[in-house]
């Protein structure tokens, strides 16, 4: 053929065979996924809830699994879940592809579009790895005009309103009712909100602007909050302009309130500097295209006080066809280009000042409406595909997770990245310390099972940062997940940490852990497996003394820093308790600390929190079931009461209780006769190691001594004496209430004999505090001491002398000692006996019912503790305020559905 057609029809030189099959199929599917970013601005392939659930689409974009972070009950350590696919989300699509999966702000609802336009809604059941329809999609015309370019999950709690909240859209009048809003390609605004009842949904739309032309189409569109409640939202089309908006909702008219604000005509890709070290200027680059808008709310300024305009990034890239030669010997780049949303007043010159003396109607300066100046930034380069950007700390930090595995922090104001800085008094992040994505092979990599590594050699096909952003989920072409971690930088691996630097590590989880907790989905199933991983680097060969270094630290400044009342010592009313959620989510971290697996015993730290756990979820069924005070809702207590189903739903955890009590009567005597063989020393003092209950490893001496458990111990007791009371006046026919008055008989140790331990342990710590005159501030370092370390403090030696000696002995002819030994507390997970592990091998406790689960039974997990419960619905006629505290484990975390008896 004649070399001339060539310039006939203008065709691009081929590309060499040779040169194409360099193209790995990770690097083919990456092309494909900017390519579809680029003409849709809603492609996201996995996302990662505020809950936990990471929801991603199967390569062929006709089903999601459902993933989480879950701790293994084997080994103890952090490991990725298998995918569960979600079958009922693809058949609700009527097998259109999928293209876009987005979570609302409190992670329980996942919004998912398909290459049409149409949109379902999911929410989370009972399990994290479970979901059930909650809004199904209406099926549309089959084109693709339809198409959704801009989605944003709209307020759904207006107590977390604020001018520097970055995850808030909007002011919907409902609390605690979904809502989003969406953009689709011809400009079609639409607010999708759940109704007043629940269940249904309602719609309404409006129009951003009216296309004419092919080229208004839109391709992509990003929508933030500002300060007024009010919506800004930033479009781009295929004429390369930008559009912005500011919209209002009026929820009474259903309708918006549409402005129009500025034009940003011709915004094709930024230059690349031709003096660049990153990129050969030599080469011949196509022009870059924009693959993702972004546009970020106010935000506090960390450099002052002052606020941080509305900021719009739009990023370019140099992949613009997957045959380009470019795109196959070159590294991919992106360019950042930046504009500044500022609010001016215009000022009017002085001569109008006098022109108003004059005339009456002549303007002022108060009557000229404010106008919004976009200033253009410096762009920024980066060396990569950023394809997941997510706003941090109030919107002051920005993390970038690239097509390479790597994730950057970068500071709001100047894109400029974090340095790391340990040698400052200061401790600002996890960054700053030394934590990071180091690249490298398989840093910070964990994986269910053992896999191809070599599969791994280009992360990030597709990537789904951590709500705390310490940890990042990759998804490779062959649906293939993995789980990696932050970590140490290596330098800080070469040698042992200095004890400076372990304690500002441990301050900045503190910080993380605060920030974590203030959130919508309170989730930091990430920072504790960061923190695994953390101590196996760093503290494999370390001793107890230097693992407390970091672990101590850690635990006790968590109570400083979100100022936590952790002194319950004198007359505190237990509702007070708990109505504060923050105890129950310390505990859950202590908790988690110090498990190792099942295989090993948990720390005397561990026990404590998980005794506590116990009691205060005991405390908090008895007050929601019986309304024995006012912490409940509006729930008739007295017709719980009535109810057989009621009462016998709390057997278990009546039993729990009782075992609890007779466990520590048990300890007591144990550790009173030992102290008595080994007390008499040269200066006859008692032998404090083991008051301190170290040697024994039990939790008996703490639980009496923390206040915490205390009140909790004397709230439950109070609600047994209830109880008793009800039985001895009319309930003595009924075989439910009979059977539960055998159970108070049954116990070794009466009811009256606990209570009247627990009210001197209570007046002989008040002895001790008030006699020695100490101050409410070392009051709670006394407590949060014992609290976080499972040992009595020393200043309360004499009244723990006084109850080994005095009440022991008082208490011992109250009980029946041969009963008490026998009494089986194996079931307690408390103690460390061979009868305890057997238990533990050949059973398995349900932790909400406090029942053994059937052999056989599908069961399910928590993803923090590993305790488990039956799966199985709730029987028939049970209280709704049960099923509802069955949804989480007494630790405060999500349950995951398990496959089989012993499988995730």
């Amino acid at each position: 053929m004649d070399d001339s057609l060539d310039d006939l029809f203008g065709d691009e030189p081929l590309v060499e065979i040779s040169t194409l099959a360099g193209l790995t199929s990770i690097a083919r599917g990456l092309i494909q996924s900017i390519d579809d970013a680029r003409v849709s601005g809603c492609s996201q392939n996995i996302a990662w809830s505020n809950q936990g659930c990471i929801a991603s689409i199967s390569s062929d974009g006709h089903n999601v699994s459902l993933r989480n972070l879950y701790c293994n009950s084997a080994t103890g350590l952090w490991v990725l879940s298998h995918g569960e696919e979600a079958k009922v989300i693809a058949l609700s699509h009527n097998g259109y592809p999928l293209q876009h999966l987005s979570w609302s702000h409190a992670g329980t609802e996942l919004a998912v579009t398909d290459i049409l336009g149409n949109i379902s809604i999911f929410s989370l059941g009972h399990a994290i790895n479970r979901c059930t329809i909650s809004r199904r999609c209406a099926l549309g015309a089959e084109d693709n005009l339809s198409v959704i370019v801009g989605l944003a999950w709209l307020n759904q709690d207006r107590s977390h309103t604020g001018p520097h909240n970055p995850h808030l859209i909007g002011d919907q009048p409902g609390k605690n009712k979904a809502a989003l809003v969406t953009i689709t390609r011809t400009g079609i605004i639409r607010l999708i909100y759940q109704g007043p009842e629940g269940a249904r949904w309602v719609e309404f739309r409006g129009e951003l602007h009216s296309i004419s032309t092919a080229a208004e189409l839109l391709t992509h569109a990003t929508i933030c909050a500002d300060k007024d409640a009010s919506m800004l939202i930033a479009t781009y089309s295929f004429s390369k302009h930008i559009r912005l908006y500011r919209v209002r909702v009026e929820w009474s008219k259903q309708t918006f309130m549409i402005e129009h604000i500025k034009t940003i005509g011709d915004c094709s890709s930024p230059k690349q500097d031709a003096d660049s070290n990153e990129l050969p200027s030599s080469l011949p680059y196509p022009e870059a295209q924009l693959y993702r808008l972004e546009m970020l709310s106010p935000a506090p300024d960390p450099r002052n006080k002052e606020t941080l305009p509305p900021l719009l990034l739009a990023f370019f890239c140099n992949y613009p066809h997957q045959n380009h030669p470019a795109s196959i010997v070159n590294e991919p780049w992106t360019s950042i280009a930046r504009w500044e949303l500022n609010c001016t007043k215009p000022t009017l010159h002085p001569s109008f000042s006098q022109l108003s003396l004059k005339k009456s109607n002549a303007p002022t300066s108060s009557e000229l409406q404010t106008e919004v100046v976009l200033k253009r930034l410096p762009d920024i380069s980066v060396g990569n595909i950023v394809n997941t950007v997510q706003q941090l700390n109030l919107g002051t930090t920005l993390a970038f997770c690239s097509s390479d595995g790597n994730v950057e922090f970068r500071s709001r104001p100047a894109l400029d990245l974090l340095p790391r800085d340990e040698s400052s008094d200061k401790v600002s992040g996890l960054t700053q310390v030394g934590l990071g994505f180091p690249q490298g092979d398989n840093c910070g990599l964990r994986y269910l099972e053992p896999v191809d590594q070599a599969s791994y050699n280009f992360l990030g096909l597709h990537a789904a940062l951590s709500p705390n952003a310490c940890a990042v989920v990759t998804l490779d072409d062959g649906d293939m997940a993995s789980l990696r971690l932050m970590q140490m930088h290596q330098g800080y691996l070469d040698s042992p940490l200095s004890d400076d630097i372990m304690e500002a590590v441990a301050e900045a989880f503190v910080i993380q852990f605060s920030i974590s907790c203030s959130g919508y989905g309170n989730y930091h199933d990430d920072l504790s497996a960061t923190m695994q991983l953390f101590r196996e680097q760093n503290l494999k060969h370390a001793d107890s003394t230097q693992i407390s270094t970091f672990t101590k630290p850690f635990l006790s400044d968590i109570h400083r820093v979100i100022s936590l009342n952790i002194d319950y010592s004198g007359d505190v009313k237990t509702e007070n308790y708990l109505k504060n959620g923050m105890h129950q989510r310390t505990l859950s971290m202590q908790l988690s600390l110090g498990y190792r697996g099942s295989q090993q015993h948990r720390n005397l730290s561990s026990k404590v929190a998980f005794a506590i756990l116990q009691l205060r979820w005991a405390a908090l069924s008895f007050a929601m079931g019986l309304k024995l005070s006012t912490i409940g809702t509006g729930l008739s207590g007295e017709a719980d009461l009535r109810r057989t189903e009621t009462v016998r739903s709390f057997f278990g955890i009546i039993a729990w209780t009782l075992s609890l009590m007779n466990f520590i009567v048990d300890e007591l005597f144990t550790l009173a006769a030992a102290m008595e063989d080994t007390s008499a020393t040269e200066n006859g003092s008692p032998n404090h190691d083991m008051l301190a209950s170290k040697k024994l490893n039990t939790p008996a001496l703490a639980l009496l001594f923390v206040s915490q458990s205390r009140l909790l111990c004397k709230y439950n007791f109070r609600f047994f004496r209830s109880l008793c009371a009800e039985i001895a006046q009319q309930r003595s026919q009924d075989p439910t209430w009979r059977e539960l008055g055998s159970m108070f008989s049954r116990s070794p140790v009466p009811l009256a004999s606990f209570e009247k331990l627990l009210a001197e342990v209570d007046s002989n710590v008040r002895t001790v505090y008030d006699s020695e005159n100490i101050p409410d501030a070392e009051r709670k370092d006394i407590e949060t001491n014992m609290l976080i370390s499972g040992t009595v403090h020393r200043r309360l030696w004499p009244a723990v002398e006084a109850l080994l000696t005095k009440t022991v002995s008082a208490l011992r002819e109250e009980t029946n000692v041969a009963e008490l030994y026998f009494h089986d507390v194996s079931w307690l997970g408390l103690s460390d006996d061979g009868a305890s592990d057997r238990w533990k091998t050949e059973h398995r406790l349900d932790v909400i019912r406090k029942t053994e689960v059937p052999k056989g039974a599908r069961a399910r997990q928590c993803t923090r503790c590993c305790s488990v419960m039956e799966d199985t619905a709730p029987p028939k006629g049970t209280a709704g305020w049960i099923v509802n505290m069955w949804r989480t484990c007494v630790c405060g975390n999500w349950w995951m559905s398990m496959k089989d008896e012993g499988g995730i």
